[in-house]
C-alpha cells in the first residue's frame, strides 16, 4: 500500500478531495449499515458488519486512509469543477480459499473444477504459504480478511492464520457451513481472535437446505453453531444465495425472518452464479428484472430495525468507494485467492491472473487493475454480462489447458 502523504504536502484540491470524501463516505455507510439499524459494541468499536472494522477503530481509519489515497494518488491536477479521476488501487476485501475439503456436497458449489484440480495436482498451499499470503494481504491494505472454502473449519491451521491478523489494520472472517462451530471449536477462534462467522443456509427450511447440501441434520447443527458464536462474543451473519425463483416464492422473505429469529447482525445475498457445477447452466442467473427486485428487496428490509442488514455483493465498491457506482467489486475493492495460489477478482471469477508462487501478491494485485477487464468498474457483475462472460471463459480455459500440460 501506497504511504499515506502527509498534510503538509497535499494541494488545495487534494484537500478538498479528502474532506469531500470522508463525508461521502459516512453518508454511505449511514444509508447502507448504519441507519435503521442496530450497532454492536465491541472491544474494537462499534460493529455495523461483519465485512467492515468497527466505528472508532484503528483498522477502520486505515480503511478511509487507503481510501483517501487511492482518491488523490496519481492525481496530478485537477482543472475547476472537473471530477478526480477514479483510481483504485487497494483490495479492502481479500478471501482465501485456506482448503477445498468439505464434508457438503452442494449442488450450487463454485469449488468444484478447483477441488478436483488440486487434488490431482497436489497443489494445496503450504501453511507458511497461507500465513504469508495473510501478511502480504493486510500489507496491501486489506481490512478485511475473509477465510473460506471448502469447509475452511476442516483446515487444522485455520486458528494461527486468524491469529496472524493484526486487529489493529485488518479484521477476520470466516465463512463456513457451521456443522463444526462446536464450543470447543468456537472458542478456539475467538481466542484466536475471530471477528465474525458468516453461516451458509441455502434454504429457510430444514430439509432443503440438508438436501442441498447433501448432508442431513446440518441445518440444526448450523443453527446451533450460531448460537455459540454469538455465546462467545462472535458476530454472527447468514449466507445465501439469490435465484429469480426464491425472490417470486418468498424464500428470501423467509430467510429474513429466519435471520431476525436467530438474532443475526448480518444477511450476506449472493447472486447464485454459473460456475463450479453450474458452469454449463447460465439461465441460473438472474436477469435484470430479477436483479432491480433484489434491489427493493434490500431497500424494504435495510428499512427495518427488527431485521439484520442486508449485505449484497454490489454493494462493495460503493462502500469502499463513494465516488464510484455500486457495481461488481472484483480487481476493484476485492480479490480472491485459490487453494493453489491462483489470483482471481473474486471468488467466482475462473480466470487467474497468476499465482502466488511466481509473482508478490501486489504484483498479481497490479495485473488485475491494469488489465482491460477491469481498469474501470462495472455496474453489475462481469460474469452475468455476455461480453465479459465469453472473455472471462475463455481465459478460463486457456488456464486449464495450460494446467494439464
Amino acid at each position: 500500500m501506497a504511504a499515506t502523504r502527509s498534510e503538509g504536502t497535499l494541494k488545495k484540491w487534494q484537500h478538498s478531495v479528502i474532506r469531500n470524501g470522508i463525508m461521502q463516505y459516512r453518508e454511505n455507510l449511514t444509508n447502507y449499515y448504519i441507519k435503521n439499524k442496530a450497532v454492536v459494541e465491541v472491544d474494537l468499536g462499534s460493529a455495523f458488519s461483519l465485512l467492515s472494522p468497527p466505528l472508532g477503530s484503528a483498522a477502520a481509519r486505515r480503511r478511509i486512509r487507503c481510501i483517501m489515497d487511492d482518491m488523490i494518488l496519481n492525481q496530478e491536477h485537477v482543472e475547476g469543477g472537473q471530477e478526480v479521476e477514479w483510481v483504485s488501487k487497494t483490495p479492502h476485501f481479500t478471501t482465501i480459499a485456506v482448503t477445498y475439503r468439505c464434508q457438503c456436497d452442494c449442488e450450487h458449489c463454485s469449488a468444484y473444477q478447483y477441488h478436483q484440480r488440486v487434488q490431482r495436482e497436489k497443489s494445496a498451499l503450504t501453511h507458511e504459504e497461507l500465513k504469508s499470503l495473510v501478511h502480504q494481504a493486510v500489507d496491501l491494505g486489506t481490512t478485511c480478511l475473509i477465510l473460506s472454502g471448502g469447509e475452511p473449519l476442516l483446515y487444522d491451521g485455520i486458528y494461527e492464520l486468524i491469529a496472524q491478523v493484526d486487529p489493529h489494520q485488518c479484521v477476520s472472517t470466516l465463512f463456513t457451513n457451521g456443522e463444526y462451530l462446536t464450543p470447543e471449536v468456537v472458542k478456539r477462534l475467538k481466542d484466536a481472535g475471530l471477528f465474525g462467522a458468516f453461516v451458509s443456509l441455502d434454504h429457510p427450511d430444514a430439509d432443503r437446505h440438508d438436501a442441498h447440501r447433501h448432508r442431513p441434520g446440518i441445518f440444526a447443527r448450523a443453527v446451533e453453531g450460531i448460537k455459540q458464536c454469538q455465546d462467545a462474543g462472535i458476530l454472527t451473519g447468514i449466507s445465501t444465495y439469490a435465484t429469480q425463483e426464491k425472490i417470486d416464492s418468498g424464500e428470501l422473505d423467509a430467510m429474513m425472518e429466519l435471520g431476525k429469529e436467530l438474532g443475526v447482525l448480518e444477511v450476506f445475498v449472493f447472486d447464485l452464479i454459473a460456475t463450479g457445477k453450474l458452469e454449463d447452466q447460465p439461465h441460473c442467473m438472474l436477469g435484470s428484472r430479477g436483479v432491480e427486485m433484489i434491489r427493493e428487496f434490500r431497500r424494504k428490509y435495510n428499512q427495518e430495525y427488527e431485521y439484520p442488514r442486508i449485505i449484497h455483493q454490489t454493494m462493495f465498491t460503493s462502500i469502499a468507494y463513494p465516488c464510484a457506482a455500486e457495481g461488481c467489486p472484483g480487481g476493484v475493492a476485492q480479490m480472491h485467492i485459490r487453494g493453489n495460489g491462483d489470483v482471481c477478482p473474486c471468488d467466482f471469477t475462473p480466470l487467474s491472473f497468476g499465482n502466488i508462487r511466481e509473482h508478490s501478491l501486489a504484483e498479481v494485485w497490479q495485473s488485475i487493475r491494469d488489465s482491460e477487464i477491469y481498469s474501470q468498474p462495472s455496474r453489475g457483475c462481469r460474469l452475468a454480462d455476455p461480453r465479459y462472460r465469453q472473455i472471462l471463459m475463455a481465459g478460463s480455459l486457456a488456464d486449464s489447458r495450460a494446467a494439464t500440460r
